[in-house]
């Protein structure tokens, strides 16, 4: 009878210590994949290209790749890639590397495995900071090196977290734990776009046109100030939208954040296909940021892809450290908006099982999570336990106790209408364009303001 892997929680410790922003020993992780009779790579993009490469100049020889575009990539490393799943490998001796790096689809796409039997896993993002990364907590984190790290997704990276909170611990005489500390916050600049993705996760599609707006440039500016005021650290700064190069100020926004030194990278999202103003480019050159370039190209037509690549080309002429993402063959699909009339107890499993680990910010507002902002934002419902105005005659000791509150709250008045414990389904295609019924607003375009009492 074929010997069973050994499980993966032994490497935990290791992990975790990678995470933490530890130096660590990359021989623990050879020991532990030597265990097992097989280990297979789930993707071959840019970082399971880079992590087979380090395991190879390790001593450890993958049997394969796993992707599921294997018939277009062929090989990796010399190793053959074939379809998820095939291989004919025995589950209980396989090890799996999962290196779908994205942290929106990638945890669904991950949940597969345990579906078909696969239980031997550990995520290249894990590895990537155990084996890969060149910093650690006892320095100050290096944005240059971090924005530079192409295998890095960085906005989802656990490490750097660590390290830019070991930072701001030592400066303040606090001990990490003492500090209040975020893997990463979003600055919303908009709610308009200038594409129409089906299944977007902030429903850009559902707002009615009266709805739609840059937020005022001095409110942002302002709002930065009062977080980044009131938090300790970030391990990263999120320039977000709808789509941020269509707000005309997107410059001082990101000038905003800079002027702080409490985060470890910032991190400008666009779809890339809305004209870059060379005046702004001064602005992104700052070494600290990431121009990160979402790869929708599989549903723009010629012109935007054009204006894609021109983009893309114009900012690294300009020295800016501009990247574009892996493709990605699927999407989440979003909650629909409507109350679900839950129970006190589902509300709170639903919490339990989502997780709040990422600050979102509009206008004058810092929310927990994206949904929460939505069903405020779309007036769906205003419910007052599910957000924090951010009011700059309070102290950042009053701004920071009330953040901590709300995060504290077994549930949110929001949770009653999302629909996804945690675990959205997934679609068919990746940035699919059109609106479609599911995202429609409950009741039509009237909107009643719904006051709610904060959860207890």
């Amino acid at each position: 009878m074929l010997k069973p892997g050994p499980s993966t929680d032994i490497i935990q410790p290791f992990l975790l210590a990678a995470r933490n922003g530890d130096r660590l020993d990359p021989k623990v992780f050879v020991d532990f994949c030597r265990m097992y009779k097989t280990t297979v790579i789930w993707g071959a993009g840019n970082l399971g290209s880079a992590l087979g490469e380090k395991l190879l100049e390790l001593g450890i020889t993958p049997a394969c790749y796993w992707d599921s575009q294997a018939e277009k990539i062929g090989s990796r490393n010399g190793l053959t890639v074939v379809t998820p799943f095939s291989g004919g490998f025995e589950r209980e001796a396989t090890l799996v590397l999962f290196c779908i790096g994205n942290v929106a689809v990638g945890p669904n796409i991950q949940r597969q495995l345990g579906e078909n039997g696969w239980e031997h896993v550990v995520h290249g993002n894990d590895l990537l900071q155990a084996l890969l990364c060149p910093l650690a907590n006892d320095k100050p984190a290096i944005a240059k090196i971090c924005n530079s790290f192409d295998i890095c997704s960085v906005c989802s990276c656990e490490r750097l977290h660590s390290i830019v909170r070991a930072d701001a611990a030592r400066k303040q005489a606090l001990e990490p734990d003492e500090t209040l500390s975020f893997d990463r916050v979003h600055f919303i600049t908009n709610n308009v776009c200038n594409l129409k993705c089906t299944h977007c996760f902030l429903y850009i599609n559902t707002y009615t046109k009266e709805r739609k707006q840059n937020v005022n440039t001095a409110q942002i500016l302002q709002d930065i100030e009062v977080v980044m005021r009131a938090v300790h650290s970030f391990g990263v700064v999120n320039i977000f939208g709808g789509e941020p190069f269509l707000h005309k100020d997107i410059d001082q926004i990101i000038g905003g954040v800079l002027s702080h030194n409490n985060f470890g990278a910032v991190i400008v999202n666009t779809n890339g296909i809305e004209p870059i103003n060379p005046a702004q480019m001064d602005t992104l050159q700052d070494t600290r940021i990431r121009l990160a370039f979402s790869n929708y190209l599989e549903v723009l037509d010629e012109k935007r892809t054009a204006a894609f690549y021109r983009n893309i080309e114009m900012a690294r002429a300009a020295g800016v450290n501009a990247k574009y993402q892996n493709s990605l063959p699927t999407w989440n699909i979003s909650s629909t908006l409507e109350d679900k009339h839950d129970s006190e107890a589902t509300k709170i499993q639903k919490k339990q099982s989502c997780g709040v680990r990422y600050l979102y910010v509009f206008d004058g507002k810092l929310f927990p999570c994206s949904f929460t902002l939505s069903i405020q934002d779309l007036g769906v419902a205003d419910y007052l336990s599910d957000y924090v105005v951010l009011d700059p005659q309070k102290s950042p000791e009053e701004i920071r106790s009330e953040i901590l509150l709300l995060l504290q709250r077994p549930y949110y008045g929001a949770c009653g209408h999302c629909e996804s414990f945690g675990s959205p389904a997934l679609t068919g295609s990746a940035a699919e364009q059109g609106f479609i019924e599911r995202y429609t607003l409950p009741g039509g375009k009237s909107r009643i303001r719904i006051p709610v009492v904060a959860a207890k």
